[in-house]
């Protein structure tokens, strides 16, 4: 029986705590990574939700696992790797701004964000293999933590081909969103922690069962905070995802909602370089009208129902089953 049962919050402090300590370690060791170091620990400090390593964390602690560093630490890593993403992934979309500060790239040119990236996966691998299991324990969750960074890359990669294209699928869209976020931010960190706590297939299989819809959930909340949001929330100006010509789930059904000469319309402004105010607000009125926004309102709350009648049917301690949903309703109830 666990003795301590850390709130959301704590467990956050409690993962920020061993990225710092971990990065002034790393930052001592090799001098001449301390400025990009300096960059990571930044861009971790101007905010983020932790949803990753606490799904982790609550993933071990669902098969029975007991509060220890060592998960908080395998936990922490997740955030580096979502370091690593999201610098890649401003590189990419070319955006100005992320979590309130300037982006990587645009406060140190190309080069330097890409390595800055680099290095966060580095890092994220050593923290993890590092977290203190012993080592049967940590290869046993390394093949899972290896299958999500090569179906975030496959994501992004998909999703940097899909750009260029104003034909994209939803059913296309969607597995750019499981594979780019929804497995890498739910799915996954639950079954990585699990996989430490030494669970059988059975409850591996039911985690990942309440992940997958969650994660599909979460990205669609974001698509809608990325149109619809407030720049506060969403940290980064609510009208990037329009300008940027995201090829996401809302962009496919509102095109496949639309008539012809609406849709001829949306495709050949959605992302245009030379997008007018007017017209962001005009594309938004789009989506809205066509019925895109409620119909995946309505969505998110089917697959948080479909993730709920997986998490019952397991069988996980009290203290974890309400942290897990405490977890899935904050991921995908924010509002704009």
């Amino acid at each position: 029986m666990n003795t301590y049962d850390p709130t959301l919050d704590e467990l956050r402090q409690q993962v920020d705590a061993e990225l710092g300590a971990f990065l002034e370690v790393r930052a001592g060791a090799l001098p001449e990574a301390a400025p990009m170091i300096g960059e990571i620990s930044g861009l971790m400090g101007a905010g983020g939700k932790r949803i990753r390593p606490s799904f982790c964390y609550w993933g071990y602690r669902s098969a029975g696992g007991s509060h220890s560093e060592a998960i908080v630490r395998a936990a922490a890593s997740l955030e580096l790797l979502h370091t690593f993403a999201i610098v890649h992934d401003d590189i990419m979309d070319d955006s100005d701004e992320r979590r309130g500060v300037p982006t990587v790239h645009i406060s140190h040119g190309l080069g330097v964000a890409i390595l800055v990236g680099d290095l966060a996966l580095v890092l994220a691998d050593a923290l993890f293999m590092g977290a203190g299991f012993d080592p049967e324990v940590t290869l046993r969750g390394f093949d899972s933590y290896s299958v999500m960074r090569e179906e975030v890359i496959s994501g992004q990669h998909m999703d940097v081909i899909a750009a260029g294209r104003t034909d994209v699928t939803e059913e296309h869209a969607r597995r750019i969103a499981v594979l780019k976020s929804g497995r890498y931010s739910i799915e996954k960190p639950l079954v990585i922690g699990a996989e430490l706590a030494g669970a059988p297939a059975s409850l591996v299989d039911g985690l990942s069962r309440f992940g997958d819809p969650l994660g599909e959930a979460f990205q669609m909340r974001d698509d809608i905070l990325g149109t619809f949001g407030d720049r506060v929330s969403v940290g980064k100006p609510v009208d990037s995802d329009i300008r940027e010509g995201k090829r996401h789930v809302l962009y496919a059904r509102t095109r496949a909602l639309l008539g012809d000469d609406d849709r001829a319309w949306f495709e050949s402004r959605w992302g245009a370089p030379d997008l007018s105010v007017e017209e962001v607000d005009a594309l938004r009125d789009a989506i809205d009208s066509s019925g895109a926004r409620e119909e995946i309102e309505t969505e998110i709350e089917a697959r948080w129902s479909e993730a709920t009648d997986a998490l019952d049917g397991i069988e996980v301690e009290d203290d974890a089953r309400a942290a897990l949903e405490d977890l899935g309703r904050q991921a995908i109830r924010r509002r704009v």
